[in-house]
C-alpha cells in the first residue's frame, strides 16, 4: 500500500501542489490512523494533510477521485457482456455446446484463461502490476502512450496469448476454432482497456509536464529571445522565484531578553518544575534588512533584461528594507514612485514607454548617481547595476565607480553579454570591472535567480 501512496503523492505533485517529504510522512501516518474502509474519510484525510488552501483542497479531491477510481475495464467493451457482438456467428452456441460436453479449454497461458473466464478483477490487478513494473508513473507526453501500452501488454503475457490463439485456430475442431475467435475478440478488448488505462495515467502524471518543460526552456533561454506571447509565463516564473527567495530570507529571529514569549521553548525547559515558568525564553524578530540600490539600463539593447530584473526586484520588497530603483539611458531617473502608483506590470510598461530606447551614456549616469545618491550610500547599501556598459565612446567617468566601490557594501554588475564581448567595440566593462565586487554575465532567469540568491544570502548573513 505504501507504493500506492507514493504514486498518489506523485500525482499530487504533477497537479502543481508542492508536497514535501515531511508532508508525505505525516499524511501516511494520518492515513494509517483513519484506515481505508471509508472512502470519504480517507479523501478528507488527504485534503487536510496535503492541501494548504481551499483551491488545493479541491485539487487534491479531484486527484483522489481520479486516482482511486475502479472502472479500469469497461463493461461496454467486454466481449463477455450481453451487449457485445461475438467475433463470428454461432460462437455462443458453440460455447454452450462445448460447456454441455464438458470439453476442456485448450488455452494454456494465464492471460488467456482470465480472458475466457471474463475475470476482470484479475485482469485489472495484473495490468496495474505490469504498469508498475514498466514505470508507467514516469509517463509525460502523449507520444509515449503506444509505447507504454505495448510494454504493459507484453508484461501481461501477450506473446503466450498469441501462441494460444494460433494453436487453437489450427485444425478442424469447431470448438477450438470458436475459442480462438473469442480470444481474438478478448485480446482486442484487452488492448483497448490498456490504452484507456494508459491515457488515464497520462492525464494524472503528465498533467503539467508540457507546461513544466516549457517553463524550463524559458528559464534557460536568453531574455532577449523571449517572445511577447511568453511574457505572461515569464512573469509567473519570476513571481514564483521571488516568492521562494522571499520565504527563504525574510524571516530571521534571534534570542533576546524581551519581546514575545517563546511558549514551546519555555514549557520544554520548565518540565522539571511541573510547568512553573522559572526560566523564560523570548523571541523577537531580528530585522536587519539591507538596502538595495538598483540601476537598470533600459536602452534598446538591454531593455528585455531590465524588464525582468525590475519585475523580480519589485517582488522582493518584503526581504529588503529598502529598494531604490533607477533606470537610465543617459540620465539617472528614479522610478520608485511609479511602482507605488501603478500595478507592477503597468509600471514597467510605463517606464519603458516613457524613458526607454535611446543610446546609453554611462558617464552621465554615473555623474547623476554621484549628485543624487552618493551621500545616502553607506556600508549597508548594495548597488546592483544591470547593463552592457556600452558607452557609445563617451567619457566613462570611472572615478565615480571608484568612489562608489569605497562607500558601498557591495557593487554588483550584471552584464547580459558574454565576458568575451566586454572589451570589444564601445564596451567599457573592463574599465568598470576593477571597481565591482562582483561582475558576471546574466542573461537568463536561471542566472538572475542564482545572482539574487547569492546577493540575499550574503546580505542576510551580514557578510
Amino acid at each position: 500500500m505504501q507504493q500506492t501512496l507514493e504514486d498518489f503523492y506523485k500525482v499530487i505533485r504533477a497537479a502543481g501542489i508542492n508536497v514535501s517529504p515531511s508532508d508525505t510522512i505525516e499524511t501516511s501516518r494520518s492515513v494509517a490512523l483513519v484506515g481505508y474502509t471509508n472512502r470519504n474519510i480517507l479523501k478528507n484525510a488527504f485534503q487536510v494533510s496535503l492541501a494548504k488552501s481551499e483551491t488545493e483542497q479541491d485539487l487534491v479531491g479531484e486527484c483522489f477521485d481520479q486516482f482511486f477510481s475502479f472502472d479500469t475495464f469497461s463493461a461496454a467493451n467486454d466481449p463477455h457482456s450481453d451487449n457485445t457482438a461475438s467475433g463470428s456467428d454461432g460462437i455462443n452456441d458453440k460455447q454452450e455446446t462445448k460447456s454441455e460436453q464438458n470439453e476442456t479449454p485448450q488455452a494454456e497461458s494465464e492471460l488467456a484463461k482470465m480472458l475466457l473466464e471474463g475475470d476482470t478483477a484479475s485482469l485489472a490487478t495484473e495490468m496495474k502490476k505490469a504498469a508498475r513494473e514498466v514505470g508507467l508513473t514516469d509517463i509525460w507526453f502523449f507520444t509515449q502512450k503506444s509505447l507504454y501500452a505495448q510494454k504493459i501488454m507484453q508484461k501481461m503475457g501477450l506473446r503466450d496469448l498469441q501462441n494460444d490463439i494460433a494453436a487453437m485456430g489450427k485444425g478442424d475442431c469447431p470448438s477450438s476454432i470458436a475459442q480462438a475467435g473469442e480470444l481474438r475478440n478478448a485480446k482486442e478488448y484487452l488492448s483497448e482497456s490498456v490504452k484507456d488505462f494508459v491515457e488515464q495515467q497520462l492525464s494524472m502524471y503528465g498533467r503539467n509536464a508540457t507546461r513544466n518543460l516549457r517553463e524550463d526552456h524559458l528559464k534557460s533561454s536568453k531574455l532577449s529571445n523571449i517572445e511577447q506571447r511568453d511574457f505572461h509565463v515569464m512573469h509567473d516564473l519570476v513571481r514564483k522565484m521571488a516568492k521562494r527567495l522571499s520565504t527563504q530570507y525574510s524571516k530571521k529571529k534571534k534570542q533576546d531578553k524581551r519581546g514575545q514569549l517563546d511558549f514551546r521553548k519555555t514549557l520544554r525547559s520548565n518540565v522539571a518544575y511541573d510547568g512553573v515558568m522559572f526560566e523564560t525564553y523570548w523571541k523577537t524578530k531580528y530585522i536587519d534588512k539591507p538596502r538595495l540600490l538598483v540601476m537598470c539600463d533600459i536602452s534598446g539593447s538591454v531593455q528585455a533584461y531590465a524588464r525582468f530584473l525590475l519585475l523580480f526586484l519589485h517582488s522582493l520588497n518584503d526581504v529588503m528594507q529598502r529598494i531604490d530603483s533607477y533606470v537610465f539611458t543617459g540620465n539617472l531617473i528614479p522610478v520608485k514612485d511609479i511602482f507605488e502608483k501603478y500595478p507592477v506590470e503597468q509600471a514597467i510598461d510605463k517606464i519603458m514607454a516613457d524613458h526607454g530606447m535611446g543610446g546609453s551614456d554611462y558617464g552621465t549616469t554615473l555623474l547623476d548617481l554621484d549628485d543624487q545618491c552618493m551621500d545616502d550610500i553607506d556600508n549597508k547599501t548594495t548597488v546592483l547595476i544591470l547593463g552592457d556598459a556600452r558607452n557609445n565612446f563617451l567619457a566613462p567617468r570611472t572615478e565615480v565607480m571608484q568612489t562608489l566601490h569605497l562607500r558601498a557594501k557591495r557593487v554588483i554588475w550584471l552584464n547580459p553579454e558574454p565576458a568575451t564581448f566586454w572589451n570589444a567595440g564601445d564596451s567599457e566593462m573592463y574599465k568598470y570591472k576593477p571597481y565591482c565586487h562582483m561582475a558576471k554575465t546574466c542573461n537568463t532567469l536561471d542566472h538572475l535567480e542564482r545572482m539574487l540568491d547569492d546577493l540575499l544570502k550574503a546580505a542576510t548573513s551580514g557578510t
